[in-house]
């Protein structure tokens, strides 16, 4: 199998692993490239990378890796951070009320969404936090993040003494300014830093 990354060209043996053919693409990639996806002999895998490998092993003759740049990587998450907050922002007024009258099975299961979604934004607070040319509106991440941190544990204590009135003002008063904040943030840094799409 050949594995291809810009100009460079590797000659793996047939017999290769998932792990042996995994390890080349991370040698391959540098510290400035993030694996968006890879080519198998004209096939475009987006994801299940493990999976794929591991049941075409032997098969595939040659292996393209399609990489990002950091700034491009950043550009494509903030993109969905802004997305996302826009429209969570309309489901948490409903959420909050939600606890405010009496919560549902259903009420819970958006809740668990939502926090699982404050640990997406926390990752991607913790992406930002850790490359070396930050956003130049970076300051804005890093006090919306230690606000989320902050709110994340109070809603641990608020379910834990089953106070729904908490819950609700919690999500109400504090998520959703911050989603709100961390959605304006996002749109300026894509908008001074970045691109989006083209629409035409």
């Amino acid at each position: 199998m050949k594995l291809l990354f810009q100009q460079q060209t590797i000659q793996l043996d047939s017999q290769s692993t998932t792990e042996e053919v995994i390890e080349n693409i991370n040698n391959l990639l540098e510290k400035d490239y993030y694996f968006s996806h890879f080519i198998a002999d004209g096939v475009e895998i987006y994801e299940g990378h493990e999976q794929f490998l591991n049941s075409h092993t032997g098969q595939i003759e040659k292996l393209e890796i399609i990489t990002k740049t950091v700034k491009e990587f950043t550009n494509d998450i903030l993109l969905s951070v802004e997305s996302y907050t826009e429209q969570a922002t309309l489901l948490l007024e409903t959420l909050s009320n939600e606890f405010y009258n009496s919560p549902s099975g259903e009420t819970w299961g958006q809740f668990a969404q939502l926090m699982e979604s404050l640990q997406w934004i926390n990752g991607v607070i913790e992406l930002l936090r850790n490359q070396e040319e930050k956003v130049k509106n970076w300051s804005q991440y890093e006090e919306i993040a230690g606000t989320i941190q902050q709110e994340l544990l109070n809603l641990e204590e608020a379910v834990e003494n089953e106070d729904f009135v908490l819950i609700g003002d919690i999500i109400q008063y504090e998520i959703a300014p911050n989603f709100e904040s961390l959605h304006e943030a996002s749109k300026t840094t894509i908008d001074t830093e970045g691109t989006r799409p083209n629409l035409n």
